[in-house]
């Protein structure tokens, strides 16, 4: 029920998420709320970052294809008189005439290769991206997904290709691949195939952060390595194990607005920041989607750490945590799983009970499952702890221009809920749970509302039974 749940989920949340983008909302991250009951972040739970249409994989005003401005590939006359035709026809003052705007854009295209434009230049790709954008206005979702698969082959060819792409060319040519990534994963319905699209690509921009600064390859190769034991089940040492964010590494101004204590020079990252991050949370999602909960945890514990040395939001670090406490407990249940497989085993035979690699297993298992729940505990532990330090949030709260704020305070007091639970500790995973509930509706995260509620009841009808229990033993 668990991995149905968490899969229902992260389909809605990943198409959900490659849906603002073509919607021409703000482009941002949404840290990917899974959670001992797999949950969904909502909508408005995204950073509220500006970003032009121009060279966008979005199209809402269609006038920016005229007016912007490219180095790379200027419109002939006989060009941009069929692009400004094709976004007259397309219009609402010309009845929404896509059909036509179909044919517009498509004669401006075969009119640019005629011209030998560059096909990785801005002006090029907007006007397929506007190719694909009507085909899908008109249904014809199969025909726009092509048009997004070509375009991403060909941009991903040319990033992999030596000296193909100038190097003062190559961030900006990597932040266009994400974004068409992200839009072409809306028309995806082979979970597996983008999974692996998401691997390649994901790789590529990676790749140039690592080669922009040095410092943080060396920074990331030791993460790895702890990261890699964590969800390879050998187990690791608690002290190895640090919380990103805390009562110590943010701060409140006076206004009660966050600030972090954790900057750094993100310029490595820049131009395609948030693009990289809404990647990984879907690539995440795709994970849980497909019940490999290891590469889920391995992308999220990798996502929150890389949104540090970016210099992320602290709404959307808070949010990460949250989530990465989440996986973490995802995990232990897969190694709770596990360990009852090996002990029926070794109820149906008793003599593996003196195999040494058996007990070796068990040992491991054990140690790391418990080692997963306290650091589970720690990532809550770490945002309820400033929550509660700093009262004056609370009231604040819907002021936050970051609503993942408020639902990673709420996420993190379930969790905390869930842990007692999952302990037998039924009053104070009740009052947790309670708590999560209020948050959950102050901050109108409908999903968590949900799952807390039902959690709620399960836990009702377990004191009950005990209550019944006890009167009958008396």
């Amino acid at each position: 029920m668990l991995h149905r749940t968490i899969s229902r989920v992260a389909r809605s949340y990943a198409k959900q998420l490659v849906r603002r983008v073509s919607s021409g909302g703000p482009i941002g991250q949404v840290g990917t709320v899974v959670g001992p009951v797999a949950l969904k972040s909502k909508r408005d739970a995204q950073w509220r970052w500006n970003i032009g249409l121009v060279g966008a994989v979005t199209f809402g005003g269609g006038l920016l294809l005229y007016y912007g401005v490219d180095r790379e590939g200027v419109y002939s006359h006989r060009a941009l008189e069929l692009v400004k035709s094709a976004i007259w026809e397309e219009s609402n003052v010309n009845q929404f005439q896509y059909g036509a705007a179909l044919k517009g854009y498509m004669a401006a295209l075969e009119q640019m290769q005629s011209e030998s434009m560059d096909p990785l230049s801005d002006n090029y790709t907007r006007v397929e991206l506007k190719i694909a954008e009507m085909l899908e206005k008109l249904g014809m979702m199969d025909e726009a997904k092509n048009v997004y698969l070509e375009l991403l082959y060909r941009l991903f060819d040319a990033l992999n290709s030596p000296d193909k792409v100038p190097f003062p060319r190559r961030s900006d040519l990597l932040r266009k691949d994400l974004r068409v990534l992200i839009k072409s994963l809306e028309l995806n319905q082979d979970v597996e195939a983008g999974k692996r699209r998401l691997l390649a690509h994901l790789l590529l921009a990676q790749e140039d952060v690592l080669m922009k600064s040095p410092e943080l390859k060396e920074f990331f190769d030791k993460k790895k390595e702890r990261a890699d034991k964590i969800i390879q089940g050998i187990p690791v040492e608690l002290s190895e194990f640090q919380t990103f964010v805390n009562g110590e590494t943010i701060n409140l101004d006076k206004d009660g607005f966050m600030t972090l204590n954790l900057q750094r020079d993100s310029t490595a990252w820049e131009p395609f920041k948030e693009e990289i991050f809404i990647a990984r949370d879907l690539y995440t999602a795709y994970c849980l989607s497909t019940k490999d909960i290891t590469s889920a945890l391995s992308c999220k514990m990798t996502t929150v750490e890389w949104m540090i040395m970016a210099d992320m939001p602290p709404g959307q670090i808070l949010l990460g945590q949250a989530n990465l406490g989440s996986l973490l407990y995802l995990q232990a249940e897969r190694l709770e799983s596990d360990i009852a497989t090996i002990n029926l085993k070794t109820d149906n035979d008793p003599s593996l009970l003196e195999d040494e690699n058996v007990i070796k297993a068990l040992r491991r298992l054990y140690r790391n499952k418990d080692n997963c729940l306290t650091m589970a505990g720690h990532c809550y532990e770490g945002i309820v702890d400033f929550f509660q330090k700093n009262k004056k949030l609370r009231y604040h709260m819907k002021d936050q221009l970051d609503n993942s704020v408020a639902q990673a305070i709420a996420l993190s007091t379930y969790g905390k809920g869930i842990l007692h639970l999952h302990d037998g500790s039924l009053p104070k995973a009740e009052r947790l749970l309670n708590d999560s509930i209020t948050m959950a509706r102050e901050a109108d995260f409908k999903e968590l509302l949900k799952e807390a509620e039902q959690e709620l009841n399960k836990l009702k009808e377990m004191r009950s039974k005990e209550s019944e229990d006890a009167a009958v033993v008396e």
